[in-house]
């Protein structure tokens, strides 16, 4: 089976441990995965926010991440987001981006999955 692209959009934090959890075995399969981080979702995206956030749904949010950045999966994180303006401390790993960024990566996905 040919390699999938697929790109999750997170708007709530809460939805995040799901995501990651999905992702990750969408990159076990080797497919091409990105999330795009925004609104409540981007908060994890903060150095300060992971600090604070030992465990979520009893697993180590943290961890989730960077496997999920080991194996390749690319973390975006909404450059107009209000976090911006409180002094964002943007994790290891992630980048900022903007619409067009994530409407490229939308067009030529084979799934784009909203939580």
């Amino acid at each position: 089976m040919a390699n999938k692209k697929f790109v999750y959009f997170v708007s709530l934090s809460s939805n995040v441990p799901y995501v990651l959890k999905k992702a990750l075995r969408n990159a076990e399969e080797e497919d091409e995965v990105s999330i795009f981080f925004d609104l409540d979702g981007a908060r994890v995206l903060d150095k300060r926010y992971m600090k604070i956030m030992e465990r979520t749904h009893n697993m180590d949010l943290q961890q989730l991440m960077q496997q999920a950045l080991d194996k390749g999966i690319k973390f975006f994180g909404c450059q107009m987001n209000v976090l911006i303006a409180d002094g964002l401390e943007l994790v290891d790993g992630a980048q900022l981006s903007g619409v067009a960024t994530f409407l490229e990566t939308a067009y030529q996905a084979d799934a784009v999955l909203s939580y």
